[in-house]
């Protein structure tokens, strides 16, 4: 029997869309509640969303099974089907045996408890006893490489210390189906290592694993199958090799036909050519407006407002984290005008050779990147994090920018 099956699972979401007329719209709605008849004469709409339609797929015990695909493919509306944070609108979702996942590593941990208490309370949290947390505490603590801080409040831990601690607590729990969702690029390279022995560990005791990646190369190195998703439909399914050659065919024949509206030209940038672990550092982008269209900025109407944002990438190109924090356009842009946007980047909770790509979001219609108008793509040497502060604050401080002007015209 299988330890994961799905049977032509959909899932629809049902999407709440308001129209603001007026000011004076605004003033009423903010000072009185009103009845939506969704009629198309009120003040809102509903919009039906199928994230996942007719999926179906399987995996055997003991088997690790990639799941990828572009962003907003359904891969997210699989993860919370598995863990029964929803239900399938329609068909059947299967798990076979006790669930666990590694999803937002360190999300639940207690600001003021120290890492020891945070073991503690995350354990319970997992139905652990504590007599059983007590017992497997020393590996928590050993395996997170934090025993210097272990008796500090996680308020002074950085990002990467956070996951680190997280991934050591919820790996302890034995269970016969593990879901594991981007979170494996935690701390160094060497740590990182640590964490795919870990799972290989798990694995070997017989638990089948479903692993969502944006990185081919961790899918083919790891997994015995893949399966390819795309807009909510099961595009391919079988080795990880054939399955990612098919994903990057895919990609590249979406990115031959550009619509106007996403024609853009990345005109100059300033970016930090060394960036230190849990440190942000800021960045310019000078981009032009080649479409017949507007643009809207913070100024505009709402619909298809445009922000600039940036995504991490390994030296060999494969996705490492997705979109950073996004900055909206300070004002609309004209077909033709030119706009120069700042914001902050945040560098990956590991240290080494990265690609930094920055790119274009449209709300409602998507990446600029996706629809065939990548932006520059950047290199920035990441390193490790500090050990801390001289006030014993174990966060870490900003790295002085050395900045690294490109220029295309």
């Amino acid at each position: 029997m299988s330890a994961i099956r799905f049977e032509n699972v959909s899932k629809r979401f049902l999407l709440h869309h308001e129209r603001t007329r007026s000011l004076q719209d605004l003033f009423v709605r903010k000072f009185t509640r009103r009845k939506h008849n969704g009629d198309g004469s009120g003040e809102s709409s509903l919009e039906e969303f199928w994230a996942l339609r007719d999926v179906s797929f399987e995996a055997s015990p003991g088997e690790m099974l990639g799941v990828i695909g572009p962003n907003g493919a359904g891969k997210s509306t699989v993860l919370k089907l598995l863990a029964r944070i929803i239900e399938p609108t329609s068909g059947k979702v299967h798990v076979k045996g006790r669930l666990n996942a590694l999803i937002e590593l360190g999300a639940g941990f207690h600001e003021e408890l120290t890492g020891r208490e945070n073991i503690y309370l995350s354990g319970a949290l997992l139905g652990l006893s504590r007599r059983e947390i007590r017992r497997q505490l020393d590996e928590i603590i050993a395996f997170s490489e934090l025993e210097k801080f272990i008796d500090t409040p996680v308020k002074h831990y950085s990002s990467g210390m956070h996951m680190r601690l997280g991934f050591a607590i919820a790996t302890v729990i034995e269970s016969e189906v593990l879901l594991v969702d981007e979170v494996l690029a935690v701390g160094d390279a060497n740590f990182q290592r640590k964490c795919f022995e870990r799972i290989a560990e798990i694995r070997e005791k017989g638990t089948t694993i479903l692993f969502v990646s944006h990185q081919m190369a961790d899918v083919e190195r790891h997994c015995d199958r893949a399966v390819l998703i795309m807009g909510g439909k099961v595009i391919a399914d079988g080795t990880p090799g054939e399955t990612a050659q098919q994903y990057k065919e895919l990609t590249k024949r979406r990115r031959t036909d550009v619509p106007d509206f996403y024609n853009v030209e990345y005109v100059e940038w300033q970016v930090p050519e060394e960036m230190r672990i849990g440190e942000r550092a800021p960045f310019s982008v000078t981009i032009r407006n080649n479409s017949r269209e507007l643009w809207n900025g913070e100024q505009g109407s709402g619909t298809r407002m445009v922000s600039v944002s940036y995504h991490w990438l390994d030296r060999f190109g494969n996705m490492h984290q997705f979109m950073g924090p996004r900055k909206i356009l300070p004002r609309n842009l004209g077909p033709g005008e030119t706009i120069t946007v700042t914001n902050f980047i945040l560098p990956p909770a590991q240290s080494g050779n990265f690609l930094l790509e920055l790119d274009l979001a449209a709300e409602g219609a998507g990446w600029f990147g996706a629809h065939g108008k990548p932006g520059p793509q950047l290199p920035v040497t990441v390193l490790p994090e500090r050990s801390a502060r001289r006030n014993g604050d174990l966060k870490e401080t900003e790295l002085p920018v050395a900045a690294n002007s490109k220029n295309r015209k």
